[in-house]
């Protein structure tokens, strides 16, 4: 009966040891340096929803979503902490009043190539894109995938605008070229 112990403890061991990560790729730092590169966008997705108060509650009076496509959008990010985005890409926005059926409508995104700085808070996790332009890269981002051909990112934004208040998540997901 002791032998059958061991060799179930023996059999148990083995086996969470055979499940560790055995990747022999090198963990990639968030820097500057590990950063800089051309990518292409291949996700921009965004939810927003809109609210107001009445009578001291929180009410939704809408709801939308976006999603990005047929992408032909240039971004190069430089290990100086400057970059570099323009093109044009689909977006599809469904807005949902309350009470009222979706409104579903395309557009083409065109824009200029504009240019900025950045800063990582590898700490954090988190990426600040500053541009004159405002575009497409614009405020904090947290860092959700790096690695050496994907960086994901998220950003959550609250506005208020007179008596609305909007709240966004977006995903962006760039991939290296």
């Amino acid at each position: 009966m002791k032998n059958l112990k061991y060799i179930f403890f023996a059999v148990i061991t083995s086996t969470i040891l055979s499940c560790a990560d055995n990747s022999s790729e090198p963990e990639l730092i968030l820097s500057n340096e590990s950063l800089a590169g051309n990518y292409d966008v291949t996700v921009l997705d965004s939810d927003i929803e809109t609210s107001t108060v009445v009578a001291n509650v929180s009410v939704v009076v809408a709801n939308a979503s976006l999603v990005g496509d047929t992408f032909q959008v240039d971004v190069v990010i430089n290990a100086d902490g400057t970059f570099t985005a323009g093109g044009q890409y689909r977006v599809v926005s469904t807005i949902t009043p309350v009470g009222t059926p979706a409104i579903t409508e395309s557009e083409i995104i065109i824009f200029e190539p504009s240019s900025g700085s950045y800063t990582l808070d590898s700490t954090e996790n988190t990426i600040t894109f500053m541009s004159q332009d405002a575009g497409l890269l614009e405020g904090t981002f947290n860092v959700i995938v790096f690695n050496e051909t994907t960086f994901t990112l998220n950003q959550q934004i609250e506005e208020t605008m007179g008596d609305l208040t909007v709240k966004a998540n977006v995903n962006l997901s760039l991939e290296r070229k």
